[in-house]
């Protein structure tokens, strides 16, 4: 073989490897998921998200206002009201709504809040991906009803399915002051706690699990009349609010620092 030839031959098996590494490196990095943890006035910086919009389907009668977000210096808490919407809005509530930009993935997620109390007023704190963000429906939550705040409700999606919808009773009041919430993700199981009590753990041999990257989000909302029966109706003079002190996520065998490294009760 002429040497031009096997030099040739050479720079190209070369540049092939080089570029199998370069892509290989690149999928990895897709695909591994950098911890974090946000305390209360971090949470309106630019790690953070506010919503601002009015989703016009039926099933939700508030509107995401940045008005509604705002850090309380007195207690150190993100604050997220709830309060009567303006006249002509086709809303009856306006309210907050933060959420982080970025994806994350199996691990364990934390918050420490305080619910809002209020017939038909749901605080939240949940993993979302859907058909907005050019996905199948995947969704992990913390529902607490304003109703009975002595009770959350504990439910996942999965590819658009609701799969599991538990109420479980806390043994304390969420409205009354903050509690550390957390939920273990992974892919063969997924376990909520409170106060590092566990709440509910389902497995992947008797439901779904979620699959998809999702995005983390805080809110309080009131539903429509067709969520009536599940929620309850809001008033449309109520005003409350939820108050939010830390959200984290560790991704699996990571050391990064959490919620519970931080609250103590």
């Amino acid at each position: 073989m002429p040497v031009c030839n096997f030099v040739q031959r050479f720079i190209i098996g070369l540049f092939a490897l080089v570029s199998l590494a370069v892509f290989l490196k690149s999928a990895s990095a897709e695909t591994q998921y950098e911890g974090f943890v946000s305390y209360s006035d971090d949470l309106i910086s630019e790690s953070w998200y506010i919503s601002s919009y009015k989703n016009k389907a039926a099933w939700i009668d508030t509107i995401w206002s940045r008005d509604a977000v705002h850090y309380d210096p007195v207690d150190g808490a993100l604050v997220l009201s709830f309060y009567p919407a303006e006249n002509g809005t086709g809303k009856h509530h306006e309210s907050g709504e933060v959420q982080r930009p970025g994806r994350t993935s199996y691990g364990r997620y934390e918050v420490v809040m305080t619910a809002a109390r209020g017939e038909g007023v749901i605080s939240s704190f949940f993993t979302y991906t859907g058909p907005h963000f050019e996905t199948p429906h995947d969704e992990i939550d913390f529902e607490f009803l304003g109703g009975d705040t002595t009770k959350v409700l504990l439910g996942t999606f999965v590819n658009g399915e609701k799969f599991s919808g538990h109420s479980v009773n806390l043994g304390f009041d969420a409205a009354e002051g903050p509690h550390l919430y957390a939920f273990e993700w992974l892919p063969d199981n997924l376990t909520w706690y409170a106060d590092g009590r566990q709440l509910l753990r389902v497995n992947s041999d008797e439901t779904s699990i979620p699959s998809h990257p999702q995005k983390v989000f805080i809110n309080v909302w009131a539903g429509g009349e067709a969520q009536r029966d599940w929620s309850g109706r809001a008033p449309k003079d109520i005003r409350t609010a939820a108050r939010y002190y830390c959200l984290s996520y560790r991704p699996p065998k990571a050391d990064t620092v959490q919620c519970s490294d931080w609250w103590t009760q």
